[in-house]
Order: C-alpha cells, then sequence, then structure tokens
C-alpha cells in the first residue's frame, strides 16, 4: 500500500490548497472562521508532508486495486477532513458538518447551509470549491480507475478515444490528470467570464461555475437560481450543464476537431436530443399550464433548463415548484439514468440505458430469427457479453441499493414515498429533488432534520454514487482487480 500512501499524500496536499484558499477568504473578509481553516490546512499538510516524506524514495506503481482504494479513501478520508472547518466556523455539529461536506464533495447538495445565521462567506467558498472538487474527482476516477476495470460495464476509454488505443493499458493517474483537468478547469474559467460578462459578480459567477461544470446545487445566493433568472445566465448555466453532463473525453474530440469522431459517440448526441426532447414536454407543460399564462419563449428556455437540470442530476430549479410540475416518475426515471458516462453526473449512465436497450432488442430478434448473427454495437464500441452481464449485474445492484436505503431510512419518513426519493436522489446525487414538496399534504423533514443514523446511511449513500456501486462490491472479489 505505499503506492496509495504516496498518492495519497498528494492528494491531501491539493486538498489543503484549496483550505488556504477558504483561509484567504476568511482572512480577507476578516472572519473568525479563518482560524478553523488555517488550522486544518496545516495539520492536513503535516500529515500528508509526513506520509510523503517517509515514503518518498519506494518507487510503487499503482495497480487496479491499489487505485480503487485510493479513489474510495479519498472520498472517505476528504469529507471528514472538509468537515472540521465547517464544524469549526458554525453552529452546526460534527455529525451535520459532515453531511454538509459529504452532500458539496459528492455534489448532491441540497443541505440547510443557507438557512445558518452564522454562516460566514468563507465557508460558503469551501463548500463551492469541495462542489468543483468532487467533480474533478469523479472524472479521474472514471477515466483512470473505474472504466479501465470495466465497472459495471463502462466503455474504456480506449474505445473511445482511438489515439489512446496503443497506449499503455494499466492505471496512471498521471495521464488522466493530463487529460482531464486542463478541460475541466477550462471549462470553469469560460463559464465565470461568460456569466462575468452578463453582469454577474465576480463571487456570484464563480459559484454558479462551479455548479454547472460540477453538476452540482448549492448556488451562492441563498434564492437559488431565482437571483439571477435572467436570459443570458440561463444560456450560460444549461451549455456548461451540458457540458458536466457528457464525456470529458468527447470534449477533448471537438477542442482537438476530430469532429467526425465527435459525432460518431452517440451517447453524447443522445443526452443533448433527451434534453431537447424532454425540454420541450415540459415547455409545452409550462405554456398550456392553466394557473398562469407563460409567453412562448419564457417556457422553452425553461423548459429546457429543467430538462437540463434534471438530466445532468444537478437538481438546480428556477422557480419553486418547477419539479413537481412534472410526474414524480418521470423524474426519479431521468434522475436514476442520468448523464453520459466520463461527465460529472450522476445515475446509472445513458450508456448502459443503451446497453440494456441493445440487449433486449436483440433477444427480440432472436425470436423472429434465432440463427441470425448481428453484432453487440452501441456507436463504435461492440459491447461483448461479459459487459453485457456487468451491465444488467449493475442495474441490478444499483436497484437493490435504493430499495435497501429506502427501507432502512423510512422509519424515519413520513411515508415510503419520502424515504425512496430520498434514495434515489442520495444515490444519483441530485438532493434538491427530495425537498421539492411532492406531497402537499404530508410535511416531508428536511436533511438536517433526520436522525443520526439515516444522515449517516445516506451520506455514504452519496458517496457510493459516486464510487460506482458494483466497483464497491467488487472489491469483496479481489481477482476481479487484478485482471
Amino acid at each position: 500500500m505505499i503506492a496509495v500512501a504516496q498518492k495519497g499524500a498528494v492528494a491531501a496536499g491539493g486538498l489543503a490548497l484549496f483550505l488556504l484558499f477558504a483561509a484567504a477568504v476568511a482572512l480577507a473578509r476578516r472572519e473568525e472562521a479563518a482560524i478553523a481553516f488555517l488550522l486544518t490546512a496545516l495539520l492536513t499538510i503535516f500529515a500528508a508532508g509526513a506520509v510523503y516524506l517517509a515514503t518518498r524514495n519506494r518507487q510503487v506503481k499503482l495497480g487496479r486495486l491499489q487505485s480503487y482504494v485510493l479513489i474510495a479513501l479519498f472520498w472517505v478520508v476528504s469529507s471528514l477532513i472538509a468537515a472540521l472547518p465547517v464544524a469549526g466556523s458554525t453552529s452546526l455539529g460534527l455529525l451535520d458538518a459532515w453531511f454538509e461536506a459529504v452532500s458539496a464533495l459528492t455534489t448532491t447538495g441540497g443541505g440547510q447551509l443557507h438557512e445558518l445565521a452564522d454562516l460566514p462567506r468563507s465557508t460558503l467558498v469551501w463548500l463551492l470549491s469541495l462542489q468543483w472538487l468532487g467533480g474533478l474527482l469523479t472524472l479521474l476516477g472514471a477515466v483512470a480507475v473505474l472504466a479501465p476495470a470495466g465497472v459495471g460495464g463502462l466503455p474504456d476509454r480506449t474505445a473511445i478515444a482511438p489515439e489512446q488505443a496503443h497506449a499503455d493499458r494499466g492505471v496512471t493517474f498521471d495521464d488522466a490528470i493530463e487529460t482531464v483537468v486542463p478541460l475541466y478547469a477550462g471549462a470553469t474559467v469560460l463559464c465565470m467570464l461568460a456569466l462575468f460578462s452578463v453582469g454577474l459578480r465576480g463571487f456570484d459567477a464563480f459559484g454558479l461555475a462551479t455548479a454547472a461544470v460540477s453538476t452540482g446545487s448549492i448556488l451562492p445566493d441563498a434564492d437559488g437560481m431565482a437571483a439571477y433568472g435572467t436570459f443570458p445566465v440561463k444560456l450560460v448555466m444549461i451549455l456548461f450543464m451540458l457540458m458536466g453532463g457528457t464525456s470529458v473525453l468527447w470534449h477533448r474530440m471537438i477542442v482537438t476537431r476530430r469532429f467526425r469522431l465527435a459525432f460518431t459517440q452517440r451517447e453524447n448526441i443522445s443526452v443533448l436530443m433527451l434534453v431537447i426532447i424532454v425540454g420541450i414536454l415540459i415547455a409545452a407543460a409550462r405554456y398550456n399550464n392553466p394557473m398562469g399564462t407563460v409567453s412562448l419563449a419564457m417556457a422553452i428556455e425553461d423548459g429546457i433548463f429543467t430538462a437540463t437540470s434534471l438530466i445532468t442530476t444537478s437538481g438546480i430549479q428556477l422557480h419553486a415548484g418547477d419539479f413537481v410540475s412534472l410526474p414524480l416518475s418521470l423524474v426519479l426515471l431521468l434522475l436514476f439514468v442520468g448523464g453520459a458516462t466520463f461527465s460529472t453526473s450522476g445515475g446509472i449512465k445513458l450508456h448502459r440505458v443503451g446497453a440494456m436497450c441493445l440487449q433486449s432488442l436483440m433477444e427480440l430478434n432472436r425470436l423472429v430469427m434465432p440463427h441470425a448473427v448481428r453484432p453487440r454495437q452501441l456507436g463504435r464500441q461492440t459491447v461483448t457479453p461479459q459487459a453485457m452481464k456487468a451491465v444488467w449485474l449493475c442495474f441490478i445492484v444499483a436497484a437493490a441499493t435504493v430499495a435497501g436505503v429506502a427501507i432502512a431510512v423510512s422509519p424515519a419518513m413520513p411515508s415510503f414515498d419520502a424515504a425512496y426519493v430520498a434514495a434515489i436522489c442520495a444515490l444519483s446525487n441530485a438532493g434538491p429533488v427530495y425537498l421539492v414538496h411532492w406531497q402537499p399534504d404530508v410535511l416531508w423533514p428536511a436533511w438536517a432534520e433526520l436522525p443520526a443514523y439515516a444522515k449517516i446511511l445516506l451520506g455514504a449513500t452519496m458517496i457510493l454514487g459516486r464510487l460506482e456501486i458494483m466497483a464497491v462490491v467488487g472489491l469483496a472479489h479481489f481477482a476481479f482487480w487484478r485482471r
């Protein structure tokens, strides 16, 4: 585990830089929270430095199992570290601070931080930074670990990016960082500049940019998107939420002008088409709403925004009640499916749904032509029988996880519907959808009002949603990781 310790120390050092950034904000604003951020940063740097110095002379290569253990440990340990300054700068206890940190790091959102009277600006900056960092960690984990291992039938990046077909098939975080970080950071800067150019202040532009590219839902203003509801802001958010919900490797194809190859990636094209179709349906419902008149242009832009928010599992509402105007079954289906692979969205991913539909059509065709030989292909990629089994198993495990979590937290809920929605929102990392009043005659408790066991279970489910639940199950079978 020497390699895990080495890479973990470097990752902890990176987390300390974000802590120092929040501390700088606190010092600039003369907030007492600066002490909490500085102490946590110093302790993190000390521990990470000690581990790095103790292992720096050991040259050990990260294996597949060690890489996944590293990712899992970072999600767990960083959420614990992130909770310390939240607890030290607000009136929240350690458990509530941990839950807020997990909600931010996993881009789930839906916490109650904006309702705190003693919320320092530096703490909000810290959670916005965690949201951005969680999106980056999701991409790095998918590109470097989960996809090469074929977790849950995820496509191998070498099948999507042919220029890497002759590259080392081993797990290399350096290669993943070189692929992901420039695109992710560049998209964030572009989003900030676009929002700043349409009239937003620097802090608001920073907060909205972190939410858009990470498909998170923590916004800098307590009023949410209602505080920025102009058309240019909505347009920028739609574009960059779509960037967050589509493959980072697809973005690289577009940036490097490989347009012909990019157009063959049907999963990402399907995400865009699904947003348009669902957005038009939502716009039609809003335009014909008997409760009030809405212009056609407003209905379309609000419909596209709502569809983008749901499909990318961001969970941002333009207006209170936007989600509740839709059928709950449709909302939960969109969240459970999510966006594209190699994206920051949650859910089981559209690739797996396409693979299951492909398998179903092939079985139906076999009833008519039992001896026909048909290729198992989704676009340019061949879906092997082994990958198909992994896809179906992932779907079954995800559905069973939702059912198990819903049953476990149901004693803390006023109805099983509330427990079921909470489980899907936690696993799909779309927390604000739970807070919508789906049952007007029944008041659902907010996340902060849940008992301790329910918070711990839902927080763990949020992390499982980012780790791919199938991979957690696969840890029990080490041979899977040693292939």
